[in-house]
């Protein structure tokens, strides 16, 4: 990916150059004779000047989402192994990620440098199909409506992702300086940004998701963001927030008529979408890294196979509940910590997708808003529904108050494992980091400790370098 340092936030070309060989295509086969123009040089205009080819160019900014820097691999593997509960082996790991597990990056590392950039280029794409939609000739009402709210969702969801690895979390300073809020599509002309403050993101997404909550219906094919989708990323920035009212009720229209997915589904795997899939990220090997991604990742054959789960977290799985069986033993891979089985390939190496939202999150949303808001019968119930699918002789929870709430916490480890939530949990609750025992790299510290800042990821330098709005004065505490 062409980064173009020396410009800052102003690298950003419209739209991809991969794009653009797509747009070509779509050019071409328009009946209306059009002159050749080289790949990288068509304007704008003739993007919106069709809602097909403007159509091309949307998908083209889903497929930069799956990107291995961005939420095809890189973020969901770095936020749970900053956390407790997974980790990358000691070795055979190639190096991969170890600089992200062992919690020592600076502004300069590719782990830092890659997803903000990556997430940057789809902010920018899906704002500049926002300004101009509208224009497209030949697209109906309903079709430019359903543009815009997918692309208001891209831009959101992409937002959001980058405040939960590169600002503190609301719980610990709504004011503090978090990313850099871009509703337009940058070029070489664009204007540089400072960091805003988080509220001011908050509210940025917040309103991006209502106003696509009111464009958007509900869809089948759950590999485009839908209605459904923008109440499921509503519901999770209210979570962080603690608007728990409103948190609740999202996630409950979010959920609202999805079977969740039974036992056999769990074995068969979490690389296809189920019924309760609210949006998956695709890959293949035609578009991503075979190698770079998560099968490659996790599953203990075809790939670098380095993830594995602690110990201890293993011990918190009753030997009845039917998750426990996603780890395993391998002891030709690792005599010492289990693999992981819940991501595998589909077909063949590098081919598969990532449910990045689905129904069971929504439900223990609800169950910690209604514990949160003191109404413990909703709370337990809520938390039923999840736990006697993974275990029918489970019994409902009598807890209540801060021992349900536990109760509930530790239910999301057990049911989002590996699925890039752990991080984002700690520390929007400021919960301390606990690594122990068999981890190769240990931490013990709280949210009152110097070494919190190492949950929160540097602003990379390049931004530093040549944003002259974001300078070494606003670095993130701690780099």
């Amino acid at each position: 990916m062409i980064k173009g340092r020396n410009t800052g936030m102003k690298i950003f070309e419209a739209i991809s150059k991969l794009q653009w060989v797509l747009v070509l295509t779509v050019l071409v086969s328009c009946e209306d004779h059009l002159d050749l123009e080289p790949t990288d040089a068509i304007s704008d205009q003739k993007v919106f000047e069709s809602y097909a080819v403007a159509n091309t160019a949307l998908t083209g900014v889903y497929d930069q989402l799956s990107s291995y820097t961005f939420d095809g691999l890189y973020l969901p593997i770095m936020s749970d192994i900053m956390g407790e509960d997974l980790m990358i082996n000691s070795v055979d790991n190639w190096n991969w990620f170890t600089p992200v597990y062992q919690m020592e990056l600076l502004p300069n590392y590719s782990y830092i440098d890659e997803p903000w950039w990556a997430g940057y280029k789809v902010i920018s794409d899906a704002s500049k199909i926002i300004h101009n939609v509208r224009v497209i000739p030949d697209a109906t009402e309903e079709q430019i409506n359903n543009m815009e709210g997918q692309a208001r969702v891209l831009r959101a969801y992409a937002m959001y992702k980058l405040t939960e690895f590169y600002a503190p979390s609301f719980a610990a300073d709504s004011t503090a300086l978090s990313i850099l809020i871009v509703t337009e599509g940058q070029d070489a002309d664009s204007e540089n940004k400072p960091r805003a403050a988080l509220y001011e993101v908050y509210n940025q997404i917040e309103n991006d998701l209502m106003i696509a909550t009111s464009l958007l219906e509900m869809e089948e094919d759950k590999g485009f963001f839908d209605q459904r989708a923008a109440k499921a990323i509503l519901a999770r920035l209210y979570l962080n927030k603690r608007d728990w009212a409103k948190a609740r009720d999202m996630a409950k229209e979010a959920h609202d008529g999805l079977d969740l997915m039974t036992v056999n589904d769990m074995y068969s795997g979490y690389f296809a979408r189920n019924s309760e899939s609210i949006f998956s990220i695709a890959y293949t090997q035609d578009d991503n890294n075979v190698y770079l991604s998560i099968p490659s990742f996790y599953w203990p054959v075809g790939g670098y196979s380095s993830m594995r789960a602690h110990n201890q977290f293993v011990s918190q799985f009753s030997s009845q509940d039917s998750r426990r069986n996603l780890m395993g033993r391998y002891s030709e891979l690792d005599p010492n910590r289990f693999v992981i089985l819940k991501f595998a390939h589909n077909s063949v190496v590098g081919n598969a997708e990532r449910i990045a939202i689905r129904a069971s999150e929504m439900h223990l949303i609800e169950a910690e808003c209604e514990a949160e808001l003191g109404n413990y019968t909703q709370a337990q119930d809520a938390l039923y529904r999840i736990q006697r699918r993974a275990n029918p002789a489970a019994t409902k929870s009598t807890t209540t108050g801060q021992s349900l709430i536990d109760e509930i916490l530790l239910e999301r480890r057990k049911e989002l494992f590996g699925e890039g939530f752990r991080l984002n949990d700690i520390k929007r609750r400021l919960l301390p980091l606990q690594r122990e025992e068999d981890h190769w790299v240990t931490f013990n510290f709280s949210s009152d400790d110097e070494d919190y800042y190492r949950l929160t990821f540097p602003i990379p330098q390049s931004e530093i370098d040549a944003n002259d709005k974001v300078t070494d004065n606003h670095q993130n505490i701690g780099y």
